[in-house]
């Protein structure tokens, strides 16, 4: 992932520890995806349940799923991040000086 949005200049990683809310993410979708693909083949072939087959199911599950949503983790981290604290002035300042977009003074040429 980039350090600052092409766009608009937002610096994602706002502190120390900051990806941690992301790692818990996906820790929390893997878990219910699991959840999900367990108990529902579970129940699918319920009396005869290929334990096995289950087991490896799930264990791949667990180990692809967190890696291919570890992206999307952080991007719904990101939005929640800045929903629940908004940036403050200084931080606006900062991005504004690194974008490339409306939103940016960056680009601009002095007159």
């Amino acid at each position: 992932m980039v350090e600052r949005c092409p766009r608009c200049g937002h610096k994602f990683e706002r502190g120390p520890g900051f990806w941690l809310g992301a790692i818990m993410i996906n820790m929390a979708f893997t878990f219910g995806v699991f959840l999900l693909i367990f108990v529902g083949g579970m129940v699918a072939t319920w009396p005869d349940t290929p334990w096995t087959s289950l087991l490896v199911v799930t264990l791949l599950l667990n180990a692809l799923f967190p890696v291919l949503f570890h992206p999307f983790s952080r991007t719904i981290w990101v939005g929640l991040e800045l929903a629940f604290h908004p940036l403050e002035p200084g931080e606006e300042i900062d991005a504004a000086s690194f974008g490339t977009g409306e939103w940016s003074v960056a680009g601009l040429a002095a007159d």
